[in-house]
């Protein structure tokens, strides 16, 4: 058996989501309207290809971030040059180093700001809706891997082995392996075909492993944006091919 449960998005506390003016990326591709004004948090992979499309669209953008720059998880070169092509020449303004303590739906959407060290409160945002762009987290709850004896990490992943076999207490499951977002190698899809292709081959009896430092990250925005990335799944590290 293969699991492949895949993930949902993270939704941080103080937000309240409804699915029309607070929503996710999920409910994202499903707007039956475009909002004129749209609030995004997060400037992640997720948050900038909303932002991309939705001011691609004619919605002004804020594009909210708790860090202090925009695309923590970009190569911070390919950082720079993306906010000054995607971002700088568009109608989305940036506010970095605040979190969105309180959000909540209505017309307007309103958003409390506050400091991201201090936590003390800055601004009150109100906008047309907001998208929660805050990450996403593996969708292993009820799988029913207790009955085999597996217990999930501390941030509810997968444990498997190279040959992506499923392991309990270090131990191979038989005939239980696991692919994609649930295993908490690096969540995205081509990594997830890759790891399918290798789980294949090895269910085959032909032993294979995928080197997850030569997939790279990939943001589909126009124009669209790839680098390497060389320290498997944490992403801070930075690649010898670049493309923006």
């Amino acid at each position: 058996m293969m699991l492949a449960p895949g993930s949902v998005p993270f939704v941080p506390p103080g937000t309240e989501i409804d699915g029309k003016t607070v929503f996710t990326s999920d409910d994202a591709v499903r707007l039956e309207s475009l909002p004129p004004w749209v609030a995004i948090v997060g400037s992640g992979y997720i948050g900038l290809e909303f932002a991309d499309v939705y001011s691609a669209l004619g919605c002004e953008i804020t594009l909210i971030e708790a860090l202090d720059q925009l695309m923590p998880g970009f190569d911070p070169d390919i950082a720079k040059l993306a906010q000054r092509v995607l971002i700088t020449p568009r109608d989305i303004e940036t506010k970095v180093g605040v979190l969105a303590t309180k959000v909540t739906p209505g017309s307007p959407v309103v958003i409390e700001l506050a400091d991201a060290k201090t936590k003390e409160p800055v601004e009150v945002l109100e906008v047309d809706a907001c998208l929660i762009a805050t990450g996403r987290i593996p969708y292993t709850k009820d799988l029913g891997l207790d009955s085999v004896g597996v217990e999930v990490d501390r941030r509810g992943f997968i444990p498997i082995n190279d040959h992506l076999a499923v392991l309990a207490e270090g131990e191979v499951v038989p005939h239980l392996w696991a692919i994609g977002d649930a295993t908490g190698k690096m969540m995205l899809a081509h990594t997830a075909s890759a790891q399918g292709i290798a789980a294949v081959e090895n269910i085959a009896g032909r032993s294979q492993t995928v080197d997850y430092h030569s997939i790279p990250a990939a943001a589909f925005t126009h124009p669209e944006i790839g680098f390497g990335r060389y320290d498997g799944a944490c992403g801070k590290g930075k690649g010898a091919g670049r493309r923006v």
